[in-house]
């Protein structure tokens, strides 16, 4: 049977399968998306049933004014963004370290000027990311394999700062990239530092949809007219002349042919896919190897804003087992307000063994130690341990040491009909933006090879 030369099948409804099945079917191609959930959005995730219609974000939360696609997004479907501080940092952040808490640049609190020394690994961090020219291109960097080789712990321990500040930097690590800083390659940290952190004044408000995040997908799905639910890939084929793709629906098995296709899901459930020995070696050890993080988020809902009553944003990084609080509703007026929190690296996978029960107590219980008689304040929790979710299975992507010079290139490249996207395939790693990037670039790079006859 010949295939449609302009068929295309997406696997995933995520960020970066909407925009790029929303490219393809802007330009004419039969566009098929194949989501296994029972829903759009992937790791875009808003959480409601809270009081009076709050929302707040299970997953993707932050977007950045430099974030141009998503900024799009959200004109084009005429949704309002309401401004947040920093994600990085701000100048009122709190820490909670040793059993003291308080502003980090309080001497009465640590005894010393813990914010200073935090600036202090900061601005070594700027010249670290000097030795990345170009963040696109890590592997290309001068120093690229003996980064690589190196642990981001391996360059936070040789800093000379004082043992909390380096303590404050580890929980960033956490918090930012969702892993251990043993696990994390110093070559992507300064690739990220090149990217965020080259100079001293990254602290720049962003963004949350009003209402919800989740919004941008479910209006690019809304336009589509072939978005199959429910739809779990469990076998790929892909072969010079186009890719089949099998999946399950319901108690049945469907196969589908397309000329092209988009893996557009974490390669962390790609894994569990069969890909009948069709992939090139480069991209199998790289779907086999590439290492990701862990997050769980537990969203506490307060009557009272308190930590406005104590002089505090609500961003709280902590040595407990919690690693870092937010206001998740700090671009909403009201009385009542929901924390954030959200803990990475080793203390996320702890916490994702407990059941959501457990963890929710637990992430009170911090809150309460530093600031009695919050959890009578308590309306309404929510919780959610990304590597749970069976077609997630992670955070995202934290490139291990020796995982950047060996598998960057390949996760930008095609392997044959079949492309990459996700936030694991862009530079821009974790967000939102990159999702979008990279299905943009997939789907452009789709339309440029069929009308110019590269692959026939």
């Amino acid at each position: 049977m010949k295939i449609n030369d302009k068929s295309v099948t997406i696997i995933g409804a995520g960020m970066a399968g909407l925009a790029a099945a929303y490219d393809l079917h802007c330009a004419g191609r039969q566009v098929t998306v194949l989501e296994a959930r029972d829903r759009v959005g992937g790791r875009v995730h808003t959480m409601r049933g809270f009081t009076n219609g709050l929302a707040a974000e299970g997953g993707g939360e932050f977007i950045d004014g430099q974030h141009t696609r998503m900024l799009a997004f959200a004109k084009e479907f005429k949704l309002s963004l309401g401004e947040v501080g920093s994600w990085q940092g701000q100048s009122d952040d709190w820490g909670a370290y040793e059993g003291k808490a308080g502003q980090s640049n309080d001497p009465n609190v640590w005894g010393f000027d813990l914010g200073n020394e935090f600036e202090n690994i900061w601005a070594a961090l700027a010249e670290l990311a000097k030795q990345v020219p170009d963040p696109a291109h890590p592997e290309s960097a001068p120093n690229a394999k003996e980064l690589d080789k190196q642990s981001s712990a391996d360059w936070i321990n040789a800093q000379a700062a004082h043992p909390l500040a380096r303590m404050a930097f580890a929980d960033h690590i956490r918090s930012e990239y969702t892993c251990e800083p043993e696990h994390f390659s110093l070559l992507d940290l300064a690739r990220n530092a090149a990217m965020y952190y080259s100079t001293p004044d990254f602290y720049k408000p962003t963004y949350r949809v009003i209402g919800g995040n989740d919004q941008i997908p479910r209006a690019i799905a809304s336009l589509l007219p072939d978005v199959r639910l429910n739809a779990e890939v469990t076998s790929i084929i892909n072969r010079p002349e186009g890719v089949s793709v099998t999946y399950k629906h319901g108690d049945s098995f469907r196969t589908i042919s397309s000329a092209f296709a988009i893996l557009a899901i974490p390669l962390t459930t790609a894994r569990l896919i069969e890909f009948n020995s069709s992939l090139p070696s480069a991209h199998q050890r790289m779907l086999n190897e590439i290492s990701y993080g862990a997050v769980t988020k537990v969203l506490i809902e307060y009557r009272r804003r308190f930590w406005k009553d104590k002089g505090w944003n609500g961003r709280l990084s902590t040595d407990q087992h919690i690693v870092q609080t937010w206001d998740a509703t700090s671009h909403l007026e009201g009385e009542r307000g929901i924390l954030t929190a959200y803990t990475g690296g080793a203390p996320g996978a702890k916490l994702s063994a407990l059941s959501d029960e457990e963890r929710t107590k637990l992430a009170i219980s911090v809150i309460e130690k530093i600031f009695p008689g919050s959890s009578d304040l308590i309306e309404n929790t929510s919780t959610i341990a990304w590597m749970n979710e069976p077609f997630t299975r992670c955070s995202y992507m934290a490139l291990a040491p020796g995982q950047v010079t060996e598998h960057w290139q390949t996760l930008f490249s095609p392997a044959g009909r079949l492309f990459f996207a996700g936030e694991h395939a862009t530079m821009y790693q974790g967000f939102m933006e990159g999702a979008v990037e990279s299905g943009q670039r997939a789907a452009k790079n789709i339309i440029e090879n069929s009308q110019q006859g590269l692959i026939s």
